[in-house]
């Protein structure tokens, strides 16, 4: 009677054990078209049974000891890696995109083709320097230029404020992820204490929540003996167990440019945020964007300072009668050349020239200013106005209310920069320049920068001429060299030269994001591809282990039918 009751218990097992395995195997089918789900395997173990006749164990049936997972965490971390690297990626080459629009052909505020289209406005000059048409054309490419600066400028900032945006947004939904993993968490350490087997349900969501909280940065993952998952941003904690440290984005201003920076919410410390996302919006906005804005503003104070510089030292078709400076001081009273005088190129020493004209009788006398700077101090705005006005005759200095630097010529005069009467006269302190005297731009960036409005009003005042005379372009002939001349303010690179490095830089930024893009999703997919192979349903496998199971179940019942029997025929035997 034993050996029956052992069987109808091996029978038993045996049909407990397939039902389980044919419920995981369901289970396996009608997820199959989850894209978070992991296949489960159930684990069969063979009983050991009690000996028979002759001291032999044929066992006690089978078991159902484990429902296994089939996940290479491993695989997962190298998965979440390549997330954060194309999502970083792609968040870039969006952005990028945009940018090496702005600086297309097509674009209809080139940059390129204005800049060389202003320097070759000037050869136009050189050649016909008393021609109104090519001095009003002249001016208006200047025009044209500065706007078309202003214009890429704004856009940039524009588009750094929209990325800048976004952060708040990624933030916020990575706040909750993290939240919800710490709470699968605290689900999955209860669920599991005391229990053999897995929480597979609970583990899939969260494997889910991870992968995308890797979307947003880079995150790595350590699992703890209770089935936790610990989770870091660089060498900082997270998640801790069913507790998250929480991230907010805070908003600061760095006194030209909004940026939003990622922080922990109880110890506001910074958080070093790398790839993802957010790492993809923080670099284009920082390097792209906001990058590319000052770059564009580098370039526009180059091609002010260097077109001002030898524009000062020229001439136009008449003398002036009266000229302000387009630039202002802080302080009047302090050497020009000090910071505090706030100027954006600040004089040397040297010297500079003043030619005043007897109109009635056409005859220049020059004045020789001198500059001069020492340990001691040196010129200021307001001695400067006194050296003008003691050696100077005909011609008044004095400082406007904004601090500025007016000249005023008596009735019967006018004056002119640059030249003696005979030859051309550099100013080599570059005071003129600082201080916006006789100067083609107005600005010290691309969002400030010009065209004088002293031009724009009398385009006579266009400096072509280095000696004041008829059909001298010549000083027009050295602002058209600046387009291929090394410049100081450049760094012995050209004002073409500073421009091709921005736009080259931009498109090969542009090309290397198309690139790693393409590289990332290679690398994902092959990752995938192999998660699949590993954690995957393949419905031809399951079917056949389905046909297993049902064989085996079958059987199984066949055999408790059969023992359940020979109890008949025992019983019947001793009735």
């Amino acid at each position: 009677m034993g050996l029956l009751n052992s069987s109808l218990q091996i029978g038993r097992n045996a049909i407990l054990s397939y039902q389980g395995a044919l419920q995981t195997v369901g289970n396996n089918v009608s997820n199959a078209g989850s894209p978070d789900y992991t296949r489960l395997t159930p684990e069969l173990d063979p009983l050991q049974g009690i000996p028979i006749a002759g001291g032999l164990q044929p066992g006690a049936g089978v078991a159902l000891t484990d429902i296994q997972r089939n996940i290479d965490e491993a695989l997962e971390g190298r998965i979440r890696r390549a997330i954060g690297f194309q999502h970083d990626f792609a968040s870039q080459q969006v952005s990028l995109a945009q940018i090496e629009a702005l600086f297309s052909d097509l674009s209809g505020t080139d940059i390129g083709t204005r800049l060389q289209g202003f320097f070759h406005s000037f050869d136009e000059l050189q050649n016909n320097p008393e021609d109104a048409a090519v001095r009003d054309f002249t001016i208006s490419a200047g025009a044209s230029l500065a706007d078309s600066l202003r214009t890429v400028r704004a856009q940039l900032e524009s588009l750094g404020t929209d990325l800048d945006g976004q952060i708040t947004q990624i933030v916020e939904r990575a706040d909750e992820v993290a939240l919800e993993i710490a709470r699968l968490n605290g689900q999955i350490t209860t669920s599991e204490a005391g229990r053999r087997g897995q929480v597979t349900a609970l583990r899939d969501r969260r494997d889910a929540l991870l992968r995308e909280l890797a979307e947003y940065f880079d995150v790595t993952v350590r699992e703890q003996p209770n089935g936790a998952l610990n989770v870091y941003v660089g060498s900082e904690t997270l998640i801790q167990g069913d507790v998250t440290r929480g991230i907010m984005a805070t908003t600061n201003s760095d006194g030209e440019f909004v940026r939003t920076q990622v922080r922990f919410a109880d110890t506001n410390q910074e958080l070093a945020v790398r790839g993802g996302r957010l790492g993809g919006v923080i670099e284009a906005r920082d390097v792209h964007a906001y990058g590319r804005v000052e770059s564009l503003d580098q370039l526009a104070t180059v091609i002010v300072t260097e077109v001002n510089r030898i524009h000062a030292d020229g001439q136009g078709l008449i003398g002036f009668r009266s000229i302000t400076g387009a630039s202002d001081v802080l302080a009047t009273d302090v050497p020009l050349n000090d910071a505090a005088a706030g100027l954006m190129n600040p004089p040397s020493n040297g010297s500079f020239y003043i030619t005043v004209t007897d109109d009635p009788t056409g005859t220049p006398v020059a004045h020789r200013i001198d500059v001069a700077f020492d340990a001691a101090g040196g010129t200021s705005l307001e001695s400067l106005v006194l050296q003008i006005n003691n050696s100077v005759t005909g011609v008044t200095a004095s400082i406007t209310s904004d601090r500025r630097l007016t000249l005023t010529a008596d009735d019967g005069f006018s004056f002119a920069f640059g030249h003696d009467g005979q030859s051309a006269r550099t100013d080599t302190s570059g005071i003129l320049a600082a201080l916006g005297i006789n100067t083609f731009f107005t600005g010290n960036d691309a969002a400030t920068m010009e065209v004088n409005q002293a031009l724009i009003e009398e385009p006579g005042y266009l400096a072509a001429a280095s000696v004041f005379l008829p059909g001298d372009g010549l000083n027009a002939g050295r602002l058209a060299g600046l387009d291929a001349a090394p410049v100081a303010s450049a760094g012995g690179s050209s004002i073409s030269g500073v421009y091709n490095t921005i736009a080259s830089a931009v498109a090969v930024n542009a090309a290397s994001a198309n690139a790693n893009v393409d590289a990332a999703d290679t690398v994902l997919s092959s990752l995938q591809a192999q998660k699949e192979s590993i954690s995957g349903v393949n419905l031809d496998e399951e079917a056949i282990s389905l046909l297993k199971f049902e064989r085996a179940f079958q059987g199984a019942a066949r055999f408790v039918t059969v023992v359940d029997g020979l109890i008949d025929e025992l019983v019947a035997m001793i009735r």
